[in-house]
């Protein structure tokens, strides 16, 4: 089956707005909660079926234009059923001048004998900012599928002004690579990456350096400015859902780094607020989103290695929150 998604987001005076999209199933893209709670544009890719089959092909089209703020997110965990044939899945991104986009989807879930092509091809302007992530499981761990699937190939290639400044290449063949082996996934059975494309990526490595100089206990991971416009962060862990909120909080991170040197405010303006709103700001569950621009907080010794023993104990759904708050706490501690 071939499925097409095209998606056109506008800047629109101080709002990012969806200009036109089209789709057929069994993919539709909704807007991802209130469409006039953010300045930027969150939309949301869902999809009827089960996950991909065998001789599926699925064309993805994302333009960001000039001045736009997108922010794509996926359903839920992507599963490549058993294949003869294979599938393939092309993304073309267009971002052009001042405009960013943010896409870390959950991890992709290889069962045995799946075959899987997954080409990108990005095009960024010289002043626009790419936050992409993916994650890539080892299968279906629990069900004695580990590293079971036939090939998966995943390329990623991302050009500024035309010309090419990251290229990421991955072909994976269990029959044929050691993946318990150094150099490749050894001992983990899950791989993320994040890639940073941004002229502000130099400054941004100068923050990771003191960010991301702590230990995680469920995660192994490195990064490195891969050139003078780009970074890339590699993460190896056991948990799906732990790495895509880990990712999840570094891309939220990149994003408001990216909004800070920009000179843009996403929180909204104090004016507008009423006597009320202001009131409930003060509760204990808005704190954390004040703490970032209100009075240095004490100094925390390896608060990081501290979130990641809580997130193993706490749900999944609030890991991402306790890691940005880390985050957050790390920034202002800068």
């Amino acid at each position: 089956m071939l499925s097409t998604i095209k998606v056109n987001a506008e800047r629109e005076g101080k709002q990012t707005v969806l200009k036109g999209s089209s789709c057929n199933a069994p993919y539709k893209v909704l807007h991802y909660g209130s469409r006039h709670f953010h300045k930027h544009l969150e939309l949301i890719m869902l999809s009827a079926t089960p996950g991909i089959m065998d001789e599926d092909e699925i064309d993805i089209e994302i333009n960001v234009h000039e001045g736009a703020h997108l922010k794509f997110f996926t359903q839920s965990f992507g599963k490549l059923h058993p294949m003869e044939k294979g599938a393939i899945q092309r993304t073309k991104v267009q971002v052009k001048k001042d405009g960013v986009y943010k896409f870390t989807p959950h991890p992709v879930i290889p069962f045995a004998n799946s075959k899987f092509k997954l080409y990108n091809e990005i095009h960024l302007d010289e002043s626009a900012t790419l936050i992409w992530g993916d994650i890539i499981a080892s299968g279906r761990v629990h069900s004695g599928e580990s590293f079971k699937f036939t090939r998966l190939h995943s390329v990623t290639k991302v050009y500024c002004n035309k010309k090419l400044v990251l290229l990421d290449n991955q072909l994976l063949e269990p029959g044929r690579q050691p993946f318990d082996s150094i150099l490749f996934y050894e001992h983990y059975t899950h791989q993320a990456t994040l890639i940073y494309v941004s002229p502000f990526a130099a400054e941004l490595k100068a923050e990771l350096d003191e960010i991301l100089a702590v230990r995680y206990d469920e995660i192994t991971f490195g990064f490195t400015q891969c050139a003078p416009n780009a970074v890339m962060i590699r993460a190896m862990g056991h948990e799906g859902g732990l790495l895509h909120d880990w990712l999840g909080a570094m891309g939220q991170l990149c994003w408001e780094f990216t909004m800070h040197k920009q000179g843009l405010d996403e929180s909204g303006s104090e004016e507008e607020q009423t006597p009320q709103q202001q009131a409930a700001e003060e509760s204990p569950g808005k704190r954390k989103q004040s703490r970032r621009s209100g009075t240095k907080p004490a100094k925390k010794e390896v608060t990081a290695k501290g979130a990641a023993k809580k997130a193993k104990a706490i749900p999944e759904a609030l890991a991402q929150e306790e890691l940005e708050e880390v985050i957050a706490e790390a920034v202002i501690e800068k």
